[in-house]
């Protein structure tokens, strides 16, 4: 009996990192090009400001970053609003998902590698980061960040961020 009770506590975790396996080659697999940098910008100004008007949508988001790939995917196609905000800029929800996976992939590799002085070869192999990936963002660090900023005063701030911006004008 406990081997039973063991295996079926076990079996969902195991499933989870099987679907965590699956999203980090999905999002490894995902070739960044500038392109799509901006489309992911375009469409995360889009979102900011449907969420500003509706900030129902942004309680329904609540979490996002926690889900499977598929779940997100899933939770973006069904908001209509949110849908629309993002194939307005020509990404279907699964690239604007794969995109930020991705940034956020080879941001955070490119880190090591500058910061903490690891070789690209090894962060490569540890982080599972594609090495086009982590070149792309080397080599656009500068106008990754300047787009970042331009987006940023684009978008509609959320009554959570004045109170953040207030804060940041205190210190």
């Amino acid at each position: 009996q406990l081997a039973v009770l063991t295996l079926s506590l076990t079996a969902p975790a195991a499933s989870a990192q099987s679907q965590a396996d699956a999203d980090l080659k999905a999002i490894s697999a995902y070739a960044l090009t500038m392109p799509k940098y901006k489309q992911y910008l375009d469409a995360t100004v889009n979102l900011a400001n449907v969420a500003a008007k509706n900030p129902q949508l942004a309680e329904r988001l609540d979490g996002f970053g926690n889900k499977s790939l598929t779940e997100q995917v899933k939770l973006l196609e069904g908001v209509p609003q949110v849908r629309g905000a993002i194939v307005a800029t020509g990404l279907t929800a699964r690239d604007y998902v794969l995109t930020q996976g991705a940034l956020l992939q080879a941001g955070m590799a490119y880190a090591l590698t500058k910061d903490a002085k690891m070789p690209p070869d090894s962060v490569i192999k540890k982080a599972g980061v594609s090495r086009a990936n982590l070149e792309f963002y080397q080599k656009n660090e500068a106008e990754i960040g300047r787009l970042a900023k331009e987006a940023e005063a684009r978008a509609s701030k959320l009554p959570d961020d004045e109170d953040d911006a207030a804060d940041e004008e205190a210190e």
